[in-house]
């Protein structure tokens, strides 16, 4: 037996570190919340037994970039919770804002005509920061529903042009684009689909540009980006009147932080127009500021962006889908008809001002550029960790990151799944004081919010070169007694 199987007999709770930062909750209500979370609430992508054996922290305070648990534990948020909380928390601008609209009006039925204030100024504010050329707004409530919404605004536009057969998609392997059933066919990743497959019907998944490991077995930049060509292969071979749209994050969130060589989105922009195909940008992660740009596609032009996350930093949910003007104009001309789609808290009027508040605050304190400047001081921090037995790759931009962990830096070959190797990793980062993801069987996910300063990377770069060389000290041990040397 491995020698950390033995070690790890005794289970160690998530929760368990004694550093407290502020005032413990009472124990008795504290044990109770635990109690009740694993009698009860399912937590998506956590696996069942895990969160049964170890319990999750259950966070009750946030400011800037710390966290604090029941137990009075601080953590530093690498990952602004879920990509999202790019102004930090306790933010009181944007609960002033969200209390004042809804003492004035708390909601109004955009999906059937009379709408709000603040759900018309924040549509008119996203076509003014957004690529250029997006001149139409649909709001949503998150990313899911952005990226369904997607799907049925190309399906209708191309029936609205006379191309009824235009119905099929195009996305990346590993590509993330939501989990409802629509979305999750889009998503690249096995397992969103293996467990309720067959999705959606006409989704077809290529190549993705991955230089650490390319997935057509090519070198950088002697291949030319062939990835991109890999487009054009596809529709040569399913026909161009049968693609409705290709959709890709201009940089991979859940699927490892892949970001593309700098040709390769303008290439596949070019592919896409030659063949009357609409290239949708799912900027749902990537979108405000994240990479050091508003918008990571805006000098591309996308035909459709889907964005959430960043646009209220988190604060209410809320997604958007941004369009441009001749797609409505289609619409328009094929007559007196509704789009017929929508949902009860589309446009929602005390979620609009919360995101209208964090849009100034992102402009206000020049967020966009602090990520861009930051994002340097991240990625060539984390680049020191390249010396780890274990850290094979360093990539990223702006304030997002990932760390690939492999057995072989060069081979590039990872280690055996039963080690649970990014599970290791991603708790050990925990319980010393680090929120972090876990992307895939190999990667390690980082995305601090966008007002971390430099002694704060600094600080979550120092965990997690404790937790990297503590884990790999720990599976050198392990593979010399495993394989009898």
């Amino acid at each position: 037996m491995p020698h950390t199987a033995k070690k790890s007999a005794k289970v160690i709770p998530l929760r368990s570190r004694t550093r407290a930062a502020t005032t413990p909750m009472d124990r008795q209500r504290a044990k109770t919340l635990q109690k009740q979370d694993k009698a009860h609430l399912v937590h998506g992508f956590v696996p069942l037994s895990l969160h049964q054996e170890r319990g999750m922290p259950i966070f009750v305070r946030g400011e800037g970039v710390y966290l604090w648990d029941t137990d009075g534990t601080r953590y530093l948020d690498g990952l602004a919770s879920l990509w999202n909380v790019h102004v930090g928390h306790g933010r009181k601008e944007i609960s002033r804002a969200v209390a004042a609209q809804m003492d004035q009006l708390a909601f109004a039925p955009t999906l059937i005509g009379p709408t709000s204030a603040p759900t018309v100024e924040l549509a008119a504010k996203l076509t003014k920061i957004g690529p250029k050329g997006l001149r139409r707004v649909i709001f949503t409530s998150g990313g899911s529903e952005s990226n369904e919404t997607m799907i049925r605004l190309v399906r209708a536009y191309w029936k609205a042009k006379g191309k009824p057969k235009k119905t099929k998609f195009i996305s990346l392997n590993q590509g993330y684009h939501g989990t409802s059933s629509g979305a999750a066919s889009l998503t690249g990743i096995p397992l969103f689909n293996e467990q309720v497959d067959p999705g959606l019907p006409g989704v077809i998944h290529m190549a993705r540009p991955y230089c650490y490991r390319c997935e057509l077995g090519k070198t950088y930049p002697a291949c030319q980006v062939d990835c991109a060509d890999e487009l054009e292969r596809i529709i040569k071979r399913e026909g161009a009147g049968t693609i409705g749209a290709f959709v890709t994050e201009p940089i991979q969130g859940v699927g490892g932080v892949i970001v593309p060589p700098k040709e390769w989105l303008p290439k596949i922009r070019e592919i896409c127009a030659r063949h009357n195909i609409l290239l949708v940008c799912d900027e749902v992660i990537t979108g405000f500021g994240r990479t050091g740009t508003m918008f990571a596609s805006s000098g591309v032009g996308p035909d459709i962006l889907v964005s959430a996350k960043g646009i209220t930093s988190g604060y209410l949910p809320l997604g958007v889908v941004l369009f441009k003007e001749e797609i409505f104009q289609t619409f328009l001309q094929a007559g007196d008809q509704a789009f017929w789609h929508g949902y009860t808290y589309t446009g929602h009027p005390t979620v609009c001002a919360a995101g209208l508040a964090n849009l100034a605050i992102i402009e206000d304190e020049k967020l966009v550029q602090k990520a861009r400047e930051q994002g340097r001081y991240l990625q060539k921090a984390l680049a020191t960790l390249k010396d780890i037995p274990i850290v094979g790759d360093v990539r990223g931009k702006g304030l997002v990151a990932a760390i690939e962990l492999v057995k072989d830096k060069q081979t590039k070959e990872m280690f055996p799944a039963e080690t649970k190797l990014v599970t290791r990793v991603w708790e050990r980062a925990l319980r010393s004081g680090l929120l972090t993801r876990m992307g895939g069987s190999n990667v390690i996910a980082l995305c601090p919010p966008l007002i971390i300063t430099t002694q704060q990377i600094d600080e979550m770069v120092t965990t997690l070169r404790e937790t990297l060389v503590s884990v790999s000290e720990e599976l050198g041990e392990d593979w010399k007694l495993a394989s009898g040397k």
